[in-house]
């Protein structure tokens, strides 16, 4: 139990206040199915997708969500549209390539109905290369479960656009699945992405580039990844998203460079 007590064991029927889930899509039709329906007790799921080529819009529509076009705006944006769409007071955010296992579920309701918190904060399962991570392997956790009119999206950034908030806040016991590592190339894909985005928030809000860190962050990162937080339990697939991470925090130093020579102009 991180934060008070409370009980994991609700039975579905457990009274519980009204939740808003928002989910924000971009062609997720392998897994938008199994995200809406782990959600389907609660009383509104809405999707705001921003123009998906494949089936999301039409697997979440006739698994019960409220679908709405949105243009891209970046994550922070995105998800803040989405956050002004939910009418209830309590919010759930999914991504579209997560899933609410039952347990969760059940415990989720019953933090909300005990009135005792305003922030929850789930820890999450990532699947890497085809299985969990080993369990005593750290987890990340993020604030996903809140009252909204005590929370608000960043505007400073437009990746890792955790939720910023003050209230009773509380860490889930069962964990969230996130399929979305599951596929190595993706997950590198994605880490390039936002290496560059982040680095570019990063040289917005006046950092700049240190070399003595581009030299050292690699290491340091795979020392605190694979030993610190236990990915060597999870064998070759802990020592590969060790790397991986690692690479993802050079990235962002090697970008932070690379944007700072182009503001400089071509002579830098």
């Amino acid at each position: 139990m991180r934060s008070g007590d409370h009980t994991t064991a609700f039975g579905s029927d457990y009274a519980v206040t009204k939740v808003s889930v928002f989910i924000v899509t971009l062609n997720e039709a392998e897994t938008i199915g199994a995200t809406v329906q782990s959600v389907a007790d609660f009383d509104e799921v809405i999707v705001v997708d921003s123009g998906s080529t494949d089936d999301t819009v039409a697997i979440a529509r006739r698994e019960g969500a409220r679908v709405v076009h949105h243009e891209w705006q970046g994550f922070s944006q995105q998800k803040a549209f989405a956050l002004g769409l939910c009418s209830n007071e309590w919010c759930l955010n999914l991504d579209g390539d997560e899933v609410v296992p039952p347990v969760l579920l059940g415990e989720l309701k019953g933090l909300i109905a005990s009135n005792q918190w305003d922030l929850i904060r789930l820890r999450i399962e990532d699947i890497f290369m085809g299985a969990p991570m080993h369990p005593k392997s750290r987890k990340r956790a993020i604030t996903r479960c809140f009252r909204k009119s005590l929370v608000q999206y960043p505007t400073d950034r437009r990746v890792h656009e955790n939720i910023q908030g003050k209230g009773r806040l509380v860490t889930t016991e069962q964990t969230l699945t996130h399929w979305g590592y599951n596929d190595l190339g993706i997950y590198v894909t994605k880490h390039i992405k936002y290496a560059r985005l982040r680095a570019e928030d990063k040289f917005l809000a006046g950092k700049r580039f240190n070399g003595l860190k581009l030299m050292l962050i690699f290491p340091i990162t795979f020392i605190k990844v694979y030993l610190l937080r236990g990915l060597i339990l999870s064998g070759w697939r802990g020592l590969v998203q060790s790397v991986v991470e690692s690479f993802y925090a050079f990235l962002k130093e090697a970008y932070l460079w690379i944007i700072e020579r182009e503001s400089a102009g071509p002579d830098s």
